[in-house]
């Protein structure tokens, strides 16, 4: 391979994974079948100090570990140890979760169609944060519809605990990462490893989406041990973890799975419509079709780290990409296997995207107008593909999140995001907060009634939970709304009662999420339980 292909990939990273995200670096790495093609380190472990990313630094690679746990578990299987279609509570007796549907199988959480909620990691630990699935109620039968999930995976590594007589980290040590010959790789995260880590990153405001302006701060520190997502490793390790993969559980002499297991863990058991068009999921790994060609692997997430493995199985190429904070990866992935393949087959490299452009609005005209609130008013102009705010006297150039979604540069307005409703297609209102304001071809009302009960939870909640630190309640349009930015997974929605003094938690995919309010004090709320998790009301807004 010319070192054109290696400066497209950097390219790639830097523009699309670098710029404009809370990551400072990333340890990359290409592979074929073979061999390692490329590893290096782009951008900073931490800023501050001044110190690049370095070869031999670790990064967290999250949820890829979910795929490891599924290897351990098909090993088990394919020994005789275990039956993938057996209800959980025949390993963990003590495994419940309210329901009247069927029982929950290995399968279902292998496959994140168990129906059960994402999980809170508010215990930090395995054991305890499986055990409070008690407390809350599956969505819909399992296998019906897929709802990722962390704590069926922490459920899961208890599984492979209880049938192999050890930690499950210790079983993925010595049945994967140590077969591979990945000797920089280490399982959990521990106060001992922590030298060895990048520096992680996270946005510097906790409580509000995250903004270029607002900039970034070290991660807090957290110690993990659950086998959803606490590998830690390197570019060049996972390298060979992805070259296993593209040889069908094979890698150079050592054989982790059996033919019909790989099939199993690369299986399309049910659309996986959070990874996009075209995607599926089958046990810890993520199969997608893009141009004809068939590419399997998995994301992760971590407090500080982002990390991304892509391997394309007709063509026998594969990336990774790890990064210390919040990023994009995909794209840098995706073009990253396109070079190799165009390189290989003497075709002309294709462009490095160009990095994203938030403020590129094409339908930028469908939100114009003058919104009214009472006496106040919110007015938008677009202009070409931009879409500004004016407001006070100033124009304030908003950039798109996702959808009907955008965010304003100004401490006014930064706190949440400004989210346009439709009306048979039309904008006609947008939100920011509790308030709310429409536009002329608004048809419905305009004064809405709420429970006065509700006026008590309205607040902002706090947990020392780095990974769910806080989130807010207001009342919308006459609805409780819960307003989170923590995750992807729990950004909230419209709360809904549901008959017991809690609500669910109205989210586009349907949650199985739940909140309850409890400890009133001098007539407030001063809890909200989330999932089993608990927040508190604090003192800002």
């Amino acid at each position: 391979m010319g070192e054109a292909v290696f400066e497209s990939f950097r390219r790639a990273v830097e523009q699309l994974s670098l710029e404009r995200s809370v990551a400072p670096g990333a340890s990359v790495a290409l592979t074929d079948r073979e061999r390692t093609l490329y590893a290096a380190g782009v951008g900073s472990s931490d800023p501050v100090a001044g110190i690049s990313v370095g070869p031999r630094d670790l990064f967290q690679i999250g949820s890829i570990s979910k795929s490891f746990t599924a290897i351990a578990l098909l090993q088990q299987c394919e020994e005789e140890h275990l039956d993938l279609h057996a209800p959980v509570s025949e390993y963990l007796p003590w495994f419940e979760v309210r329901s009247t549907f069927p029982p929950i199988t290995l399968h279902h959480l292998m496959t994140h169609t168990a129906g059960i909620v994402t999980g809170m990691d508010f215990t930090q630990e395995g054991l305890h944060e499986v055990w409070a699935l008690r407390g809350t109620e599956a969505g819909w039968a399992p296998g019906e519809r897929y709802l990722y999930s962390n704590a069926g995976y922490k459920a899961l590594g208890l599984v492979l605990e209880a049938v192999a007589g050890q930690p499950w980290w210790e079983v993925v040590r010595s049945r994967v990462i140590e077969p591979l010959g990945m000797r920089q790789t280490v399982p959990i995260i521990t106060h001992e490893v922590r030298r060895q880590l990048a520096v992680g990153w996270e946005p510097f405001y906790d409580d509000r989406p995250w903004q270029p302006q607002h900039g970034i701060a070290p991660a807090p520190w957290l110690e993990s041990a659950t086998a959803d997502g606490t590998i830690c490793s390197t570019a060049s390790d996972m390298a060979i973890y992805v070259r296993m993969l593209l040889n069908r559980g094979v890698c150079d002499s050592a054989r982790l799975l059996s033919e019909e297991s790989f099939e199993l863990l690369t299986q399309r058991a049910i659309a996986a419509d959070d990874e996009g068009p075209a995607s599926w999921y089958g046990y810890g790994i993520v199969t997608r079709e893009r141009h004809g060609h068939t590419l399997i692997g998995h994301s992760g997430g971590m407090v500080g780290y982002t990390a991304l493995i892509v391997a394309d199985v007709d063509q026998g190429f594969g990336a990774v990409i790890l990064l210390n904070g919040r990023g994009d990866r995909l794209e840098a992935g995706l073009h990253a296997i396109e070079a190799l393949e165009a390189e290989a087959s003497g075709e002309p490299l294709p462009p490095v995207p160009a990095g994203p452009d938030p403020t590129r609005i094409d339908d930028a005209a469908d939100y114009a107008g003058s919104y009214r609130s009472g006496d106040r008013s919110l007015a938008f102009t677009a202009e070409a593909d931009r879409l500004i705010l004016e407001w006070n006297g100033e124009r304030l150039l908003l950039e798109r999140t996702q959808g009907d979604s955008f965010l304003a540069p100004h401490p006014g307005f930064d706190r949440f995001a400004l989210r346009f409703g439709r009306q048979a297609g039309a904008v006609v209102d947008v939100c920011h907060g509790s308030d709310w304001f429409a536009n002329e071809r608004y048809g419905g009302p305009v004064t809405f009634e709420h429970e006065a009960e509700w006026d008590r939870y309205v607040g902002h909640y706090r947990s020392y939970n780095p990974w769910a630190s806080n989130f807010r309640v207001v009342i919308r349009k006459g609805a409780l709304w819960l307003i989170a930015t923590f995750s992807e997974d729990h950004a909230g929605g419209e709360l809904i009662p549901v008959g017991d003094g809690s609500f669910r938690v109205k989210s586009d995919d349907g949650s199985p999420s739940t909140v309850r309010f409890d400890d009133v004090i001098d007539g407030k709320v001063t809890r909200a339980v989330l999932d089993c998790a608990p927040f508190f009301r604090t003192f800002t807004p």
